[in-house]
């Protein structure tokens, strides 16, 4: 978010805030309406009890046994009382239901964001969440999700104040014109004086915006470094981050509250100076009488307090507009970048081929260049070079999480690309070298959200990854839970927990990256004996630093600035590559 200023600068408010109700409004127009409609009735019941009872109130201070209401129409005392207490119990059933409408239309907006917002990030290319900033997308679905659901509730409650408003005018109009005329042209008035003072509330917003974006990104970021924070001794340094960063949040927020804040307590000021000079024209009009002065007074005063409510919500609509506008980019980014699925069936994967493959993260700067290969069925193949090679990008496009710059990668000689994603994802599969486990037992982390896959499946992978052994000595056996970040699990029964994750839903082809680089010798050579004995089931490609674990590969890819420098047996590697031969020395295995 600080780099890339939210994008209201050369956008016209009026237009931004359509834009963005009109967004959060799609397909809850209906509810809008039935809300002001509502307003509406209970407005027009409301302005009649007001007058209503004011004009009791004289009659009866006068002993008068009729009063008159609207157009020559008159009523007994007793009768008015009857008719007003009947209009306040509709009115508070009206206020009621509305209050009803907009709260479940507020959250009715907070759940469809963030269902669009998780939706489209989730459909999204792993390039671009790759690319994701940690902890944006949390801030994306709690504090912006929350403004744009604080809009419509300024929005709904802006409504019911501007059609309580407008039946209290309306009604008012009946009973004295001048009067009515006076109060519109009060409220027209306080409205574009108040203008102004709205752009300010926007910029602040925006400011305000971007820094709790960056407040909870850098958080996330901390947060994710409590180890290293502790190694290297930076807790002081790390502490004056976080502080940089609540002083400038705590700030923006403050001149944000006050300005939102300013806007209500200017209209009352300005709106009591215009009732005071509204008093002398009615009091000065031909028109006037104690009575109907006395009721629309009393409308009149009213009335400001629904105004007052309606530049509250215009206000606070305006400081949700900037987060409003950057949860739309957000959308509108992951849904240009979502993934397309052809669909066309996968059957056998078959021999596996890089024709030609490159890939570019920056333009000119080629990550991978014109890889050329071919890993036949049932092979062990490794990929070994230095960091920084290219190897992972490798893996990513291979895996189908990224398209080549140029050429394809192939599976029985058909473009990966055009495969069913679904398919695919159960075809090849992946250990990633970091294990990363969900909340839940070891049979939840083995099933991994799939419900197809059934309790024998996940006893069948665990033997395959050399783990049931170890579960079965648990005394909760499947059903144990693995804690918090899978603390339960030592680091080799977490590295063949995800094994057998990857191994679940039989596939064709496993992809490990660096599956031993963090174990112990034992665990490492449990996982050996795994993959030695899954090639007669699948193809197996590991990436690998140690050597140790490559032992059992048929064929080694050398990869090397990008480039495919050998690819062939150990053996031939041995004579003939010498980035194999150091790294056989340096390992100590020559």
């Amino acid at each position: 978010m600080t780099a890339r200023r939210i994008r209201t600068a050369n956008v016209p408010q009026r237009t931004l805030a359509r834009t963005s109700i009109a967004a959060l409004l799609h397909g809850r127009r209906g509810r809008l309406f039935a809300l002001a409609s509502s307003s509406l009735v209970g407005g027009l019941a409301e302005a009649a009890f007001l007058i209503i009872i004011t004009r009791a109130a004289f009659a009866i201070t006068s002993d008068d046994q009729q009063i008159e209401l609207i157009a020559g129409h008159s009523i007994s005392v007793s009768g008015a009382v009857w008719l007003a207490l009947a209009l306040v119990v509709a009115r508070v059933a009206l206020a009621l239901w509305s209050s009803w409408q907009g709260a479940q239309l507020t959250n009715g907006v907070l759940a469809g964001i963030r269902r669009d917002l998780a939706h489209t990030f989730l459909s999204s290319s792993w390039a671009v969440q790759q690319d994701q900033r940690q902890g944006r997308l949390q801030e994306m679905l709690t504090t912006f999700a929350n403004n744009g659901a604080q809009l419509i509730s300024s929005l709904t409650l802006g409504t019911i104040a501007a059609f309580n408003l407008i039946a209290l005018i309306a009604l008012a109009a009946a009973v004295d014109p001048v009067g009515s005329l006076v109060l519109i042209a009060a409220v027209v008035v306080l409205a574009l004086a108040l203008r102004p003072v709205r752009g300010v509330v926007v910029r602040s917003a925006e400011s305000t915006a971007s820094a709790g974006m960056e407040f909870a990104t850098s958080l996330s970021e901390i947060s994710n470094l409590g180890m290293e924070v502790h190694v290297f001794n930076v807790q002081h340094q790390t502490e004056s981050r976080v502080t940089a960063l609540i002083d400038k949040n705590a700030s923006t927020g403050v001149r944000l509250a006050f300005l939102r804040g300013v806007v209500p307590n200017l209209y009352s000021g300005l709106a009591y100076l215009v009732l005071v000079g509204a008093v002398g024209v009615v009091a000065a009009s031909d028109s006037a009488n104690i009575t109907a002065l006395g009721a629309v007074m009393l409308v009149m005063l009213r009335s400001l307090t629904y105004g007052q409510a309606m530049q509250s919500s215009v206000s606070s609509i305006a400081a949700s507009l900037p987060f409003v506008d950057a949860l739309q980019s957000e959308v509108a980014r992951y849904r240009k970048a979502a993934v397309h699925d052809h669909g066309i069936p996968v059957g056998h994967v078959g021999t596996l081929r890089l024709e030609g493959v490159s890939f570019e993260y920056i333009a000119g700067q080629p990550v991978l260049s014109a890889l050329n290969a071919a890993i036949m069925p049932n092979e062990i193949v490794g990929i070994v070079g230095p960091s920084g090679s290219g190897k992972s990008t490798l893996v990513q496009l291979m895996l189908g999480l990224r398209k080549p710059t140029a050429g394809a990668v192939t599976a029985d000689g058909r473009d990966i690309d055009l495969f069913s994603r679904s398919e695919w994802a159960r075809k090849v599969t992946f250990v990633p070298q970091a294990s990363h486990l969900i909340a839940g037992t070891i049979s939840d982390n083995i099933r991994f959200l799939r419900e197809n896959v059934s309790d024998a499946d996940i006893e069948r992978a665990a033997r395959l990854a050399h783990v049931h052994e170890d579960i079965e000595g648990f005394p909760e056996g499947y059903g144990r839970d693995v804690g918090e970040q899978g603390g339960h699990l030592s680091g080799g029964q977490q590295q063949r927990l995800c094994i057998a994750r990857a191994l679940v839903e039989h596939p064709d082809v496993l992809i490990l990256d660096e599956p031993t680089s963090s174990l112990d010798v034992r665990s490492e050579a449990l996982i050996r004996e795994t993959l030695s004995e899954l090639r007669t089931q699948m193809t197996v490609i590991v990436i690998a630093h140690r050597m140790s674990t490559l032992a059992i590969c048929d064929r080694i890819m050398v990869i090397q600035a990008g480039q495919l420098k050998a690819f062939d047996t150990p053996a031939n590697l041995e004579q003939n590559s010498e980035f194999y031969r150091e790294a056989l020395t340096l390992s100590g295995l020559r």
